[in-house]
């Protein structure tokens, strides 16, 4: 039986790499005070969470072809983001509206 290959993984993977990439700039920055090193300690945090911030949008926009990958991704999203009252997670309300989004 052949394995069907999920892109989900990589795209959870890329994901994951830059959030920690942003993680450890902001962590740099919020260490420093006002001058020419947090200048450009912030430069970098805030180059980095634009990244971060565009490749949301592929995570978004990323189809699950397996269960596994249905499981992985549901996995990922829905520790991240602030809960609003009836539970969901920002994340997982933009899932739902691609999703919502692709049937129209």
């Amino acid at each position: 039986m052949a394995t069907e290959l999920d892109t989900i993984f990589d795209v959870i993977e890329r994901h994951r790499e830059l959030s920690a990439q942003h993680a450890a700039a902001a962590s740099v920055s919020s260490k420093l005070v006002a001058g020419p090193e947090f200048d450009a300690a912030d430069a970098i945090s805030e180059e980095r969470g634009l990244a971060l911030e565009e490749y949301a949008d592929v995570l978004i926009h990323s189809k699950p072809t397996t269960l596994a990958g249905v499981i992985a991704l549901s996995r990922y999203v829905v520790p991240r983001g602030e809960q609003d009252g009836s539970g969901a997670s920002t994340m997982m309300r933009g899932l739902r509206r691609a999703r919502d989004a692709g049937r129209a």
